[in-house]
């Protein structure tokens, strides 16, 4: 069997674990307009989300189904998030300094959790939006799965810059197990994250994952520890997020908090199908124009033949995932060496401890369960 055989069976083997790692989007339910819902706390953890804030507490005052209170935690913030706050009504609680071994994140999380009297938590990124029916669909699929359920927003992007994290998103659902045919995965999604007071509680809230950079997937790891259930769903319109509406440099230091440590804990089956569906996409237009140097025309056909093929498989697993544009997709190399590009930084940074700055704070050092 020559090289160029194989090589086309593992650019077949990677489009082929396409159908794997994404073999299901599962959507949050419509709402049955059930009036006996559960209490529910909403806590926003916000650090210089002036912007962000604001949207999301008009999208939560148009909800069909209204929370028992809404809490913003002010995580020391330079901006004008507490008045936003305060103009619509929140519940405001401002911190200044955290403890040491805690993230902003946990640290704000906690003591929004701490202050709460709903019967269900739900937390809430900053950046998150919700259509009018988002808080009912949310409470819908607790009251179906009677567990916490977590959800990985529909990502809404706008600039061309943008466009990078199609494969980092990608990546990140296929390898947390969302979209894995088998019940499985490494964590829960930390943007949208409804539980149980009293779940909360046994597993020792965000103080069990308080020195944990990237919490969302030690959070999950702290249920299994205590052996309680919990779904992964996928959003939509109804609940979505842009994550990097700040430029360039915010996206690349926010995919390099979270990636490397992500990579280090994903299942090895997972692990395994990302390395070879990575590959094979990767590899596809390299060989392609090595073919057409060399004038290799079966090659050229044959690698013809797949470039296209993984432009359709994006095209559709972009739609799926929130709304990306077409000319990046089909020029797919750039968005590929992006990401290359930007998980090296991330390895680099883990393996060696750099520091690495985030909402105008330093992470350093290895992020622990």
């Amino acid at each position: 069997m020559t090289f160029e055989t194989v090589n086309l069976i593992f650019m077949c083997m990677g489009i082929a674990f396409s159908v794997l790692l994404f073999y299901r989007f599962r959507k949050l339910p419509q709402a049955n307009n059930d009036q006996n819902l559960p209490t529910v706390s909403i806590i926003i953890p916000a650090r210089n989300e002036e912007e962000n804030l604001q949207l999301l507490l008009k999208d939560l005052q148009s909800q069909l189904v209204k929370p028992l209170e809404i809490i913003c935690v002010n995580d020391d913030s330079s901006d004008q998030t507490a008045k936003v706050a305060q103009s619509f009504g929140a519940t405001l609680i401002s911190l200044a300094d955290k403890p040491e071994g805690w993230t902003g994140k946990t640290w704000a999380c906690q003591n929004g959790a701490d202050r709460s009297s709903g019967s269900l938590l739900l937390f809430l990124d900053a950046d998150v939006r919700l259509g009018k029916d988002g808080l009912s669909r949310l409470l819908q699929a607790y009251q179906d799965c009677k567990c916490t359920i977590s959800v990985q927003p529909f990502h809404i992007t706008r600039k061309f810059y943008e466009q990078l994290s199609l494969v980092f998103n990608l990546v990140q659902i296929a390898a947390n197990g969302t979209t894995l045919p088998w019940k499985t995965s490494i964590g829960v999604h930390g943007p949208v994250l409804l539980i149980s007071k009293s779940d909360y509680d046994k597993i020792g809230g965000h103080a069990s994952v308080r020195e944990c950079v990237v919490e969302d997937m030690a959070f999950g790891q702290k249920l299994k520890e205590k052996q309680l259930p919990y779904q992964l769903f996928m959003g939509d319109e109804d609940v979505s997020y842009r994550m990097y509406p700040g430029g360039l440099r915010s996206l690349v230091q926010g995919w390099v908090k979270n990636f490397a440590v992500g990579a280090a804990k994903t299942s090895f089956p997972a692990f395994f199908m990302v390395f070879f569906w990575i590959g094979s996409m990767a590899n596809v237009p390299f060989y392609l124009a090595d073919a057409i140097a060399n004038n290799k025309q079966p090659m050229i056909i044959a690698y013809g033949v797949l470039y296209p093929l993984w432009v359709i498989v994006l095209s559709v697993l972009a739609r799926k995932i929130g709304r990306f544009r077409q000319l990046p997709i089909i020029f797919f190399p750039v968005l590929i060496v992006g990401f290359i590009v930007i998980f090296f930084i991330s390895l680099v940074s883990k393996i060696l401890g750099l520091p690495v700055r985030w909402k105008g704070r330093v992470v350093i050092g290895e992020d622990k369960p």
